[in-house]
């Protein structure tokens, strides 16, 4: 049994080699338990290779983002369309992109500033934008239960329809044996999820159930008239099953009572203006998209935005900025308050003496340092009188962004005023830099001096309100 007798010499004759399972076909493992990490390898190493630690030292936290976001299009990602990714191998890759990111490796050890799950999430609700590797996966396996609904006569529909029995026209029944059905199984799983969205054009009626789909003014019969429903002779039964020719015709399991005649005429005016088409067929849609056809992009967005952990994220005055890269990431981190002044580097267990390195009269945090700080005011102040602004600076830091990005502007200097906060918050971290770790500190002209300068090469890189001369540009900065 299971055993081929002269198997070299069969394989001559065929002009063939004698191969095993697990195999590799057409990129993908045949014969492989789908819940085996073993099948992962080849992902596990292009992550790996992609985001090889030596390249984070050319790079900064904007490049690294750019590179993080590219790997999972260089990936095979039709291994992540047809196998669900097991807990441990989701734990590596998210394991490799998160010390790329954060800079982290066993040589050299830094702080991840920001919690996983908040960088996960979409730039609008903010985070960077990196891609849930589970929810992706999700999306892309849910595209197998859309073209189940969408393609006839296909020989994968058959042999899946045969091997796990038909529940409705448009799913297959949950399979309950133990043994080679693990893929179709889980796939199936996300019916629910999935069906949450879908509605139907009705065509001939032969395959949408009258009571129980959603096909007649975005509503489901049953949950209307549930009375009816619990007289129903086949509760799921199709359209067409409760038509005569032209006519309504809707099966009950017996006579009606007089008290049940009010929903059943209810129903029937209801039903009044409709009518079948009987030269088209039923129609499966999904209702994310406009065109009601399901892609995983949409679907990717459409469960992330029930995910938000951040309300209002000023999402716009970060990446809709003309800024480099870097300096985005840096907003992105000072907004979250998480850049590491010395009360968070205190709640990592680093004892030290916790004293703002610029004014040197209070505790560094955050919001003293970006906003509070006496140094750091005469930067803001620098720009108030300028603009002839008079401005009670907020509570938090985010709340300081948000009022100084809402004023009304001219629309000649809009997005150099929007990069002024971004300014101040770097020129003054990297003065707190260089006495943290120089020992050096910059007169308070020459640091003015610095955020001017440093504003006026990003408006001029950035080809907005590009000016000649330094002297002009200070020149425009007047509020109108």
């Amino acid at each position: 049994v299971n055993e081929v007798l002269n198997l070299e010499e069969l394989a001559g004759i065929l002009g063939c080699s004698v191969g095993e399972f697990p195999a590799t076909y057409l990129g993908l493992p045949l014969g492989a338990k789908y819940k085996s990490t073993a099948i992962w390898g080849r992902v596990i190493e292009k992550f790996e290779k992609k985001l090889a630690s030596w390249k984070m030292q050319y790079l900064s936290t904007g490049g690294r983002l750019t590179l993080i976001n590219s790997v999972l299009d260089s990936i095979p990602t039709y291994y992540m369309q047809l196998f669900p990714i097991p807990g441990k191998v989701l734990e590596q890759l998210d394991k490799i992109r998160r010390d790329f990111l954060w800079e982290g490796n066993s040589e050299k050890h830094k702080y991840h500033l920001v919690e996983w799950p908040k960088v996960l999430l979409p730039k609008l609700q903010g985070g960077l934008g990196i891609k849930d590797l589970a929810l992706h996966n999700k999306c892309l396996l849910m595209k197998w239960l859309w073209r189940y609904t969408q393609e006839e006569h296909v020989l994968w529909k058959d042999v899946v329809s045969a091997k796990h029995g038909i529940q409705s026209h448009w799913c297959t029944s949950l399979s309950k044996a133990p043994y080679g059905v693990g893929v179709w199984k889980h796939i199936c799983k996300l019916w629910e999820k999935f069906s949450q969205h879908k509605h139907f054009t009705v065509g001939n009626g032969l395959h949408i159930r009258f009571w129980k789909d959603k096909w007649l003014r975005n509503t489901v019969l049953m949950d209307d008239y549930p009375s009816l429903f619990n007289l129903a002779r086949d509760p799921d039964s199709t359209i067409s099953q409760n038509r005569d020719g032209t006519t309504w015709s809707i099966m009950f399991r017996r006579n009606m009572q007089d008290w049940e005649f009010n929903d059943l005429i209810k129903l029937l005016q209801t039903l009044q203006s409709f009518s079948l088409n009987t030269q088209a067929t039923d129609q499966f849609k999904w209702g994310i998209t406009g065109d009601g056809n399901y892609t995983v992009s949409a679907a990717y967005k459409q469960s992330r935005a029930f995910n938000a952990v951040t309300d209002h994220w000023p999402w716009k005055l970060i990446w809709k900025i003309k800024l480099p890269s870097k300096i985005v990431c840096f907003c992105w981190t000072a907004l979250y308050e998480a850049c590491l002044t010395q009360d968070n580097l205190y709640k990592r267990k680093r004892i030290i003496v916790n004293g703002c390195y610029l004014c040197q009269k209070a505790a560094e945090s955050n919001r003293h340092l970006f906003l509070h700080c006496t140094v750091t005011a005469k930067l803001w102040n620098m720009f108030y009188s300028l603009f002839g602004l008079s401005w009670v600076m907020p509570h938090s830091i985010k709340e300081a962004y948000e009022s100084w990005c809402c004023w009304k502007v001219d629309s000649t200097i809009k997005q150099t005023w929007k990069m002024i906060p971004a300014a101040i918050f770097w020129s003054i971290w990297r003065e707190r830099n260089r006495r943290c770790f120089e020992g050096l500190s910059t007169p308070l002209h020459s640091l003015k001096a610095e955020c001017l300068m440093c504003l006026y090469s990003w408006v001029n890189l950035s080809y907005v309100d590009s000016l000649d001369s330094f002297s002009d540009f200070v020149g425009s900065l007047v509020l109108a």
